[in-house]
């Protein structure tokens, strides 16, 4: 069997910051263990009206959403194929493309990720994995998160994991009992940069307009009683979830954005604080931090003061790149058959292979 896999991850997140393309060389041993190397990584930012397009794809016809679907393809097709030339890559075993999250409603049965997959693999002349949930939601899982089967084999020194992207995720990784727990937890930059946005910023750059405002009591309140955030696990958000919960209530709220920052800073914090005070098992367990809310060093610093454990923000490239190499390894489990989608994370009936595979 193959023992060598050289694969590019795509990985284009809630808050809409840009496309995520990471080049990785996978080693496999015996069957039983991965290893990884990054190899070549970039981030393509979306202009302000390229992600106002995709803020607004929930309202177009069906007819034009269809074509939208192929349109991203195109795009994340070109992309990847620039980014092989820009490093002259010449190994490639798959791509992998998460695709950008639409809609998510698992309570429904459907999650929507568009960035057609057959037209990645056409302009990449590259096989292809994409519509990486569905799997999972029709055995009726959550199809998030999707990340954790990555954590446990490529990062085996953490128990406990945070993702601050669009949506802050947790997973906690039980090895005795060989369990992995998962799943979303609030709103993250999907919030933040949306406020940031009205100070004519794109995002709080190291939370410096968190760092001038005042915690607001009542909307702080508001905003830790959001019913999701008192709901049991297995539970996902998609960023509907973001616009008609937590931004609608900011949007209400009469005081200065910096207060609204300062306010929705300490309810990430508080939050994410409580889901490890209630299931880590040891202070002596550190917590990884990964996704763009990890170089927001003021929330950094509110989630440590709610928690005894350490919290860890690792490299540069860890920290960007981590969900992109993750659904690279991802798509490497689709390839050889094993689950990629667990179900103590989403909640589906059995563990299942997820993704649909596309050749050129």
């Amino acid at each position: 069997m193959q023992q060598e896999y050289f694969a590019i991850g795509l990985m284009s997140g809630s808050s809409l910051d840009g496309l995520d393309l990471c080049y990785v060389h996978f080693s496999r041993k015996d069957n039983l263990w991965f290893s990884y190397q990054i190899l070549a990584t970039d981030c393509i930012s979306y202009n302000e009206a390229f992600r106002e397009k995709l803020k607004q794809v929930p309202n177009l016809t069906v007819i034009n959403f269809a074509k939208l679907h192929i349109d991203l393809g195109h795009f994340f097709g070109n992309a990847t194929l620039d980014f092989i030339q820009k490093h002259q890559i010449e190994k490639i075993d798959f791509i992998v493309s998460h695709g950008q999250t639409i809609f998510h409603q698992p309570q429904q049965h459907f999650s929507s990720q568009i960035g057609c997959g057959a037209t990645i693999a056409q302009i990449t002349q590259t096989k292809t994995i994409s519509d990486l949930r569905m799997s999972d939601v029709a055995a009726g899982g959550q199809g998030a998160p999707i990340v954790p089967i990555a954590e446990k084999y490529l990062f085996p020194n953490y128990d406990i994991f945070l993702n601050i992207g669009g949506i802050c995720n947790i997973a906690f990784h039980h090895k005795t009992a060989n369990h992995i727990l998962a799943y979303d937890v609030c709103a993250g930059n999907t919030l933040l940069n949306y406020l940031a946005q009205q100070k004519s910023k794109t995002f709080d750059e190291g939370g410096q307009i968190a760092q001038q405002g005042n915690v607001c009591a009542e909307l702080l309140h508001q905003l830790n009683s959001i019913p999701f955030c008192s709901e049991k696990s297995p539970k996902s958000l998609g960023s509907e979830h973001i616009y008609q919960d937590w931004i609608a209530l900011t949007d209400i709220s009469n005081i200065s954005i910096e207060d609204k920052m300062a306010t929705c800073v300490e309810h990430i914090a508080q939050q994410i604080g409580n889901q490890i005070n209630q299931y880590s098992t040891s202070k002596s367990q550190q917590l990884l931090v990964s996704g763009g809310g990890a170089f927001n060093t003021f929330l950094i610093q509110r989630i440590q003061n709610y928690t005894s454990i350490k919290v860890v923000v690792p490299d540069k490239a860890t920290i960007e790149q981590k969900e992109a190499l993750a659904i690279a390894f991802f798509g490497l489990l689709r390839i050889l058959q094993i689950p990629n989608c667990i179900s103590s994370v989403t909640g589906a009936n059995k563990n299942v292979v997820g993704g649909a595979v596309y050749l050129p």
